[in-house]
């Protein structure tokens, strides 16, 4: 498995890339969506991975005796990365939206100079 940080790392690149840009060029824009899409599909596979020892690790402190409330709590401090990834995809998701809607408002303004 590929380390999901420099998976983020990657994305952080891209998204400060993206917040750089003065004039929003539409070849850019399509080059960091691109990447971005890319990088979230990559992690999602992190995360089905996570979720699944997640969900162990609660079945697993349930059938020691513990509650569904502390089973889980705890499991997130067995997997911290669970909480990390499904904020910074949240954020990218975002992200992604945003660059849609500059290719889109790019698009419009060109069909209006012909």
């Amino acid at each position: 498995m590929k380390n999901y940080r420099d998976v983020i790392d990657k994305m952080n690149s891209l998204v400060n890339d993206y917040h750089r840009m003065t004039d929003l060029d539409g070849h850019t824009l399509s080059m960091i969506l691109k990447d971005l899409s890319s990088a979230l599909y990559y992690l999602e596979t992190i995360r089905a991975e996570v979720h699944a020892k997640w969900q162990g690790k609660v079945k697993e402190l349930i059938d020691e005796g513990s509650s569904v409330a502390r089973s889980e709590n705890q499991a997130h401090v067995a997997y911290p990365e669970m909480y990390e990834l499904r904020r910074i995809m949240d954020a990218g998701y975002e992200i992604v939206g945003a660059i849609r809607t500059n290719i889109s408002h790019l698009k419009h303004e060109q069909r209006l100079e012909l």
